[in-house]
């Protein structure tokens, strides 16, 4: 199974169709800040799409966080900001345990990362579209769960989309 995760695209929807193509999820996790591309995203995804609330989606109902089993996993799906996500991991970690996950999966600070805290995989996949890296190149993430239940995750820039077979 192929999870594309993506956050922090904040309207612009430019590149959900061309990830969409070349990635070609079977889920979609959107880490909020659609602000409002999310209809977009679910109008055109073939697959099922979990979304959380982003700070800057204001009158959505979309929900703060969710949590998920995949494969031998539980993850906990979060924008971040509630959980403080931009001073350091412990608020992400004690929402994880609270709910018994071992991969948090945020977004907020634009900012792609993979780290092992503490036994909890923490990934954001950074932004889409307006990015805060060094280069300035867009990002996302593709959780690559096997057969026997284990993910692995992969940061990739938009401008490098892989072709998968």
């Amino acid at each position: 199974m192929r999870i594309l995760v993506i956050s922090d695209t904040h309207g612009d929807d430019r590149d959900i169709d061309r990830l969409l193509e070349v990635v070609k999820p079977d889920r979609i996790y959107h880490l909020g800040d659609s602000q409002n591309d999310c209809r977009y995203l679910t109008a055109v995804a073939t697959c099922p799409v979990e979304m959380v609330r982003g700070n800057c989606d204001w009158s959505s109902d979309m929900p703060n966080n969710v949590v998920l089993n995949v494969g031998k996993h539980v993850l906990y799906l979060t924008h971040g900001h509630k959980e403080s996500c931009r001073s350091s991991y412990s608020g992400l970690i004690k929402a994880a345990r609270k709910v018994g996950a071992d991969y948090v999966l945020y977004g907020h600070t634009h900012q792609p990362e993979i780290e092992e805290v503490s036994g909890i995989t923490i990934i954001n996949p950074g932004s889409l579209t307006l990015p805060r890296t060094y280069e300035r190149r867009g990002t996302y993430c593709v959780l690559n769960v096997d057969k026997n239940g284990d993910i692995e995750p992969v940061i990739r820039y938009v401008d490098m989309l892989p072709s998968y077979k």
